[in-house]
């Protein structure tokens, strides 16, 4: 399958998760009230899919290899996507803790934590524009055909482990649940 293809394959599910979370925003903008349950899944999802299993593969992965080859956390675009990396990390948070303690009928505090989600999956969509309309052409030219072919070996064993563990039929699962949640609310 090779690696760009996985992560691309991997941002196609985020996005879908993406746009669960833009009607349910909408939802929360036109009633003044969250959904706490299913908040705290797009949340789970973005924390555990995106963060846990995603972003590693990136980090520890595709930009260490790029690392190798020259490349620095100063050059653009890398510096971009560990950036937003660690933005989307620290914005989990506080989404997390926001929904945590709130009164899901708050509507000032419900109409804040739907502001601050949709500016999450504004980051999350640049981040993955950029990163296949840019960074992934840049990484190509860093990494030698050895390199692309390794990184290919490599990101389909993670894969195929997360195939074998049903870990990823797990999280396809609940993105589709909360699109399908989303289309009939």
């Amino acid at each position: 399958m090779g690696w760009r293809k996985i992560l691309e394959a991997e941002h196609r599910l985020v996005l879908e998760v993406a746009e669960a979370s833009d009607k349910e925003c909408a939802h929360t903008e036109a009633t003044g009230v969250v959904r706490a349950d299913l908040a705290a899944d797009i949340l789970g999802f973005f924390r555990y899919f995106n963060d846990g299993l995603h972003d590693p593969k990136e980090e520890d992965l595709l930009f260490a290899r790029c690392h190798k080859r020259g490349m620095t956390d100063e050059d653009e675009p890398l510096e971009q996507m560990l950036g937003e990396h660690e933005w989307c990390r620290g914005k989990l948070d506080c989404l997390q803790q926001l929904l945590e303690g709130m009164d899901p009928t708050d509507r000032t505090v419900a109409l804040d934590f739907a502001a601050r989600l949709r500016e999450y999956v504004e980051v999350v969509r640049c981040h993955i524009e950029i990163e296949e309309d840019l960074f992934f052409d840049t990484a190509q030219h860093y990494l030698t055909i050895e390199d692309r072919r390794q990184l290919s070996e490599e990101f389909e064993a993670v894969h195929w482990d997360e195939v074998e563990e049903g870990v990823a039929e797990c999280w396809e699962d609940l993105a589709h649940r909360l699109t399908l949640a989303e289309t009939e609310a």
